[in-house]
């Protein structure tokens, strides 16, 4: 059965501006695949997909503040309804 998910950025994180959707939507995704770029003002980083599934929407747009729980875009996932978790953010270089 499937089930949606909301990517969103990990609490414990400071807040990011949004770059560049790297995923459009409509596009399959895999588990730890790099789905957008983010940046804090100095470096940037990509946001890794934490479950494998189908991005059906994004949220954001370029240079939009992304805050810690704010939701960027919804997944569709295949099997039981499981907890995702939210994703950290992955310095580039």
């Amino acid at each position: 059965m499937p089930f949606l998910y909301e990517l969103k950025i990990a609490t414990e994180e400071p807040s990011y501006t949004f770059v560049q959707q790297l995923v459009p939507a409509g596009s399959l995704v895999g588990t730890g695949q790099a789905v957008c770029t983010l940046t804090d003002g100095a470096m940037e980083f990509h946001v890794p997909a934490p479950r494998q599934g189908l991005l059906v929407e994004w949220f954001v747009e370029h240079g939009a503040v992304i805050e810690n729980g704010d939701s960027m875009a919804r997944i569709v996932c295949e099997g039981e309804l499981v907890a995702v978790p939210a994703a950290v953010p992955m310095r580039l270089g």
